[in-house]
This record gives C-alpha cells, structure tokens and sequence, in this order.
C-alpha cells in the first residue's frame, strides 16, 4: 500500500513543491469556510466524501447509503457535481440512473442551485446524500461519513500531487463518522491510526462485493460470478484506483491477458473501444470493466463478433459496524 503520489517517482522534488503551494491554498480556503456559515438546503443532508484523490469506493457507498434512507422511510436524492458532466451527464450520474433509478439526482458544480431546481420539480424529496461533499463545505451537512480506502488509505502521505491526499489527514477530525472500504479484515493498525486522526476508531469496515456480472453481446444473459475461474479477460477501467478490480479478478481465478487503464473519468471513444475489443480478441479473451466504465463505454461500443463485453456490479458488504452506521443515518434525520 503505497503512499506516493500519482506522479512519477523522477518528478518528486517538483511534485513536494507544487504540494507546499497546494498546501496553503488549502489552508487558506478551510480559514474562509471557518469564518463562513454553510447553506442549508431545507432537507437534511448527508456527505459522502473523503479525504484523498482517486477511488475510495463512494459511488457503491452512496447507493448503500441511498437504500438505508429509503428503508427508514425517506426520499433521498443524490447531489453532485458531475465530474466532466456535460448537460447533467457524466460517468457516475450515468451508472447511479442506471443501477438506482428511482432516486432523482441533482448535478453540477452549484449543488445549492442544483437542488433547488430538482427540490421545485420533486416536492418528495426529503433528503440529500451529497456524492464527494466533504471539501465542498459551503453546504451544511446532518452528518459527514469519510471514506478510507484499506487498499491505499493515504493517510499517512503528502499532499497533492507528492501523495494522493486532497487535504491533510487531520481533517477526519471533522467527520462524523469514518468507515473503511475495500477491506479483507479489520486492521489494528489502521484502526489506530484513524483513531489517532479522527478522535474515534472506524464506525465500520466493508468491503467491495460483487453482486452479478452483466453480459454484452452474448444473448445478454448474466455471467455467472464461478465462472470467472478459468475464464480469460482484458481489463478496461477509468477508476482512481483501479489495482483492487484488477486484484478481485485475479482472485477470483481469471486471467488476466492484458490490464488497459485509462486515466481516471476518461471519456472514451471509439478508438478506445476498438482498441480494447482488438486486444480482447487477439488474447481470445472478453472484456471485463466496471459499471462506472460501461456508463460511457457502451455508448461508443460496437460490438463485433467474437467479442465479449462483461460488466461487474458491485456494492458494499458490511464486515462490521452496520447497525451503527444505520443508527448515525437514523439520527441525523431526526427531526
């Protein structure tokens, strides 16, 4: 579990610089926010955030936290700024109206103009998870749930762009609660150290489960989970952290011929799609993404014979601490 930042190790004198500047660009704009009170949206809100760059894992966790708001009774929407969205698009809103579509989402990068104009076409909604909120503090939030990534937790790094932290560590002294995802175990250490930052051990430690694979071009019939054993694949994502699928696939027994990253929310094109499909083919082997990819890949596929396009679904399986994080949901909307 590396630390480093997303830059090669060649430019870190370059990068420890450019991260002392980030650094007091973030101080700078945490003192304004202290001196500032947030905006209230009129429902409550609740955050789903973290404190480092590249994927924690909040896109499974917000539908989770989605579901729990909705089996205590509530009418959740998601607001969020829509990474490269263009007209309320982008690779998560896409993926969120394809797996949840019965929750409404708000997009851009005013999310107190965005709910406003969802809140006056859906008088239902009750409440607000806030994708990726825990730097956007000009909103004010019932409760602030922070992301730590057991794969790369970061903590204990720099600064952007010499590690991979969006603002010092010590800033989980301001979440609610903090849970760790993509975790084989409970980790004393980690444990520790978070409690250390945060002034609490983690609420709860889950991991990533995938729950069906979806199968393109193959009579669209799901694949089998146990038939990845054996199985051969080429890997196709646009994911911060796209080590832990490749690592899941390769647990699970597949095969992996080729691993084609592309940088995080990458808009994929044709090109991209035809190059994928020829490695797939030159390796007889299908293609395996996440849903976040296929959100924009399917868009541009075409899907030639001989070639397989499969799609993981995954969510969050609690390890430990669910009922108090259902408890921490359950009285932040309390009247």
């Amino acid at each position: 579990m590396s630390d480093a930042g997303p830059l090669h190790p060649r430019w870190s004198p370059l990068a420890h610089a450019a991260a002392f500047l980030y650094g007091l660009g973030v101080r700078a704009n945490g003192a304004m926010w202290g001196l500032r009170s947030p905006v209230q949206l009129g429902v409550p809100v609740v955050s789903v955030g973290n404190v480092s760059a590249g994927g924690t894992g909040k896109t499974p966790f917000v539908r989770w936290t989605c579901g729990a708001l909705s089996q205590l009774g509530r009418h959740p929407a998601i607001a969020m700024r829509g990474y490269a969205s263009k007209g309320g698009a982008s690779d998560e809103a896409d993926e969120y109206r394809e797996t949840i579509p019965g929750v409404p989402l708000a997009v851009g990068a005013d999310r107190v103009a965005s709910v406003a104009a969802l809140r006056r076409d859906r008088t239902d909604i009750d409440c607000i998870v806030l994708d990726d909120g825990f730097q956007h503090r000009r909103v004010a939030r019932a409760l602030d749930i922070v992301l730590v990534d057991a794969t790369r937790p970061a903590i204990d790094g720099a600064l952007l762009p010499a590690g991979w932290l969006r603002e010092p560590a010590s800033a989980l002294r301001r979440a609610g609660l903090v849970v760790v995802t993509r975790a084989a175990r409970e980790d004393a250490a980690l444990a520790a150290r978070i409690e250390s930052l945060h002034g609490a051990p983690p609420a709860a430690w889950t991991r990533h489960a995938w729950t069906r694979i979806e199968r393109f071009g193959a009579g669209g019939r799901d694949m089998p989970l146990e038939s990845v054993s054996g199985a051969r694949f080429v890997c196709a994502t646009a994911l911060g952290n796209p080590a832990p699928f490749v690592a899941e696939v390769e647990a699970r027994g597949g095969r992996v011929r080729a691993d084609l990253r592309f940088p995080d929310h990458h808009a994929f094109t044709r090109a991209d799609a035809d190059r994928i499909a020829g490695e797939a083919r030159r390796h007889d082997a299908a293609v395996l993404c996440t849903g976040k990819d296929w959100a924009k890949l399917r868009h541009v596929v075409q899907a030639p014979a001989g070639v397989e396009w499969l799609v993981v679904r995954a969510g969050i399986e609690f390890l430990s601490g669910e009922p108090a994080v259902r408890e921490a949901l359950r009285r932040a909307l309390a009247p």
